[in-house]
């Protein structure tokens, strides 16, 4: 009986070792590139307030009316590229495209009743940039999912007016979130389906804006992905 048990004790440490470190290891992952889509909501952003005055006969100013501007909430499409470049790091290239509504609420107008009241146009907004993502050394959930840690940087292009006005920025973008592998497999053209959540805050600087202060927005995406 001390015998067996022996035995019985060394053949579970024997397969318990490597269950053990797949659970941990990023380095079974399959496949070393990944094609990605989904889509990404973006938070509102205050782009700032301003006072339309006038001179007056005594050279002193008065108010017409004051006005804010917001960008407000919208939700898109976005895609991405990501390339496996050691079991814990991953570069990718991102491009996302939104309409969010460009919205100035005027307020105090002394020439109108019509007071308070609001302006808004649709704005067509892209961005593609960068990004770099790192897995921490935690346990994987179920042995599937993965939290990941990411940030980048990349290129804003809005236009107004039907594309009639143009104007470009930067965007940079810092979260963290959770990759789950759905399907995995050894053989084939592709190697696994998963799916992706994440939550970032994203910076938003030039752009529709009057002035060049940065401006940060919550932001969410939910995916899906094929590995290669």
């Amino acid at each position: 009986m001390k015998n067996a048990l022996a035995v019985a004790v060394a053949a579970l440490t024997v397969t318990a070792t490597p269950a053990g470190a797949q659970s941990s290891s990023p380095s079974s992952e399959p496949g070393r590139l990944e094609l990605g889509i989904g889509a990404v909501w973006i938070g509102r952003a205050s782009l700032g307030s301003r006072d339309a005055n006038e001179t007056t006969g005594t050279g002193g100013t008065f108010r017409l009316f004051s006005s804010s501007t917001e960008l407000a909430s919208v939700a898109g499409l976005e895609g991405r590229v990501t390339v496996v470049v050691t079991p814990r790091f991953e570069a990718e290239a991102f491009a996302s495209y939104t309409k969010p509504q460009l919205q100035t609420r005027v307020d105090s107008d002394a020439e109108s009743s019509n007071a308070p009241l609001t302006i808004s146009g649709t704005i067509l907004q892209f961005a593609i940039g960068g990004a770099a993502l790192w897995y921490p050394p935690l346990p994987r959930f179920e042995g599937r999912a993965r939290v990941f840690v990411r940030g980048g940087a990349g290129y804003l292009r809005q236009l107004e007016n039907d594309g009639t006005l143009i104007v470009t920025g930067r965007v940079y973008e810092a979260g963290a979130g959770v990759k789950l592998l759905l399907v995995s497999r050894e053989t084939g053209w592709w190697k696994g389906i998963g799916a992706r959540v994440d939550a970032r805050a994203v910076v938003r600087q030039k752009g529709v804006a009057f002035d060049n202060r940065a401006r940060v927005s919550p932001a969410a995406g939910a995916s899906l992905f094929l590995r290669f």
